[in-house]
């Protein structure tokens, strides 16, 4: 009996084993383009293709060489923030609410928040990780092209399983608006974000809906209102509005965060990267 466990372990080791194959194969390019890849050997493929095969290799934890050892550095325990402009006073509001509340969280994990000024390309060799908060996915397309540490997209919709998304769920805060003013009698009032993705996505979730920025209060619909940016119950244009608030900053969405993070530093396989609370 014995003999036959260590048989059969030995058969799932050999299964599970990330081969050059299976890293191909989830790129969905063929095994010699990725042996040209590993062997520094880029001006076979298109940029698109080397950034696929890059990004697979550090998804899979795939070390072949001293090219893909590279990408598994020491674990700094930095996660680096990257936001987006936040031009308007109630953007900040929104991600200071935020960041406060993943910083605490991250100093309880005994893992370091540092916060660095939004780039368009950047690349950050000091983190295991890369959190891009409600950044427009052109964007985030460019950060991923420059680095190969995971990345994690949160309030943006990216349209690539390949990367952990943590979004807010708009089918719930249309069946809470349901719920408390009954069907369709009120409109959804959220802050503006630069994710347009995820901003059509809300629309299509959303009967009304109206985007706030600074200088569109003149703009505030009348009757019932949902929310999910607390930040908005404090304006005196809303004081006297009956308002519904479904919080976008949780304890759950900050641990599905952390959840997602670490899924990703271990290579993880998931049924989806695409987490919604």
């Amino acid at each position: 009996m014995e003999e036959n466990k260590e048989i059969t372990e030995s058969a799932e080791s050999k299964e599970n084993k990330i081969t050059i194959r299976k890293v191909a194969e989830k790129a969905g390019v063929s095994v010699t383009t990725v042996s040209f890849i590993l062997n520094g050997i880029t001006d076979k493929c298109s940029k698109e293709t080397l950034q696929k095969v890059l990004h697979t290799i550090n998804i899979l934890d795939y070390h072949p060489s001293g090219l893909a050892q590279s990408f598994a550095k020491g674990k700094s325990s930095n996660i680096i923030l990257l936001a987006d402009k936040h031009d308007t006073v109630l953007q900040q509001a929104e991600s200071f609410q935020f960041v406060r509340m993943l910083g605490k969280a991250l100093e309880k994990n005994k893992l370091n928040l540092v916060i660095r000024t939004y780039l368009a390309a950047i690349r950050i060799d000091t983190a295991d990780a890369i959190l891009c908060l409600g950044t427009e996915e052109t964007t985030f397309r460019k950060i991923a092209a420059e680095n190969f540490v995971p990345l994690l997209a949160v309030g943006s919709r990216i349209h690539d399983e390949l990367f952990f998304q943590v979004l807010q769920d708009f089918k719930k805060v249309t069946d809470a608006g349901d719920a408390h003013f009954g069907k369709g009698n009120y409109t959804v009032v959220l802050v503006d974000m630069y994710s347009e993705s995820f901003k059509e996505e809300i629309r299509k979730a959303c009967r009304r809906v109206t985007f706030l920025s600074d200088h569109g209060l003149t703009n505030i619909p009348t009757g019932n209102i949902v929310t999910v940016n607390e930040s908005l119950l404090n304006l005196p244009e809303l004081s006297d509005r009956d308002i519904l608030l479904v919080p976008s900053v949780t304890e759950e969405r900050i641990d599905a965060i952390l959840d997602c993070y670490n899924k990703a530093i271990k290579r993880e396989k998931v049924d989806t990267h695409v987490v919604r609370i």
